[in-house]
């Protein structure tokens, strides 16, 4: 694995009227972009609570930081569900290969009943009663042979 270490670079940001030098590893377009978010951040709380820029900054933190509250705690419920979901998957995936299992062996026990059936069979071509164990077998047989014929074509 390659790890490709991002240079960091000084940046210069305004906010609020106010510049400054911030040193980061991300694009400058990336921290442009942050800074103008903030700064309109500021001046809304400025207009509408008549506070000043101090003021507004720190309310702007608050906001930011219960933003940043309420998505972690969001981030931990969806990782939770997440997580619920996968062992959901892992014994949903178990139960199937149970099944593939259980029908792996029979059609093996298809497959012995249907050659016996064959064997029997062959022996009373002379009209001879077919034994009554494989009489209900001998119909469902020959349905389950003209499905398969049909699932082969």
């Amino acid at each position: 694995m390659i790890v490709v270490e991002k240079v960091k670079r000084k940046i210069k940001i305004r906010i609020a009227d106010n510049e400054f030098h911030v040193v980061s590893s991300e694009e400058e377009t990336y921290s442009q972009v942050l800074a103008a978010a903030v700064d309109r951040n500021i001046r809304d709380i400025c207009k509408n609570a008549r506070t000043s820029v101090t003021g507004a900054a720190i309310l702007s933190a608050l906001n930011y930081c219960d933003e940043l509250n309420k998505s972690t705690r969001e981030l931990e419920e969806l990782k939770g569900q997440l997580s619920f979901y996968l062992d959901e998957l892992v014994q949903q995936k178990a139960a199937y290969q149970e099944l593939v299992k259980e029908n792996r062996k029979l059609r093996g026990d298809l497959a012995v009943c249907r050659h016996r059936l064959r064997e029997e069979s062959a022996t009373n071509r002379e009209n001879e009663p077919i034994s009554p164990a494989f009489r209900p077998m001998r119909r469902s047989i020959a349905v389950s042979e003209s499905e398969e014929a049909a699932e082969d074509e």
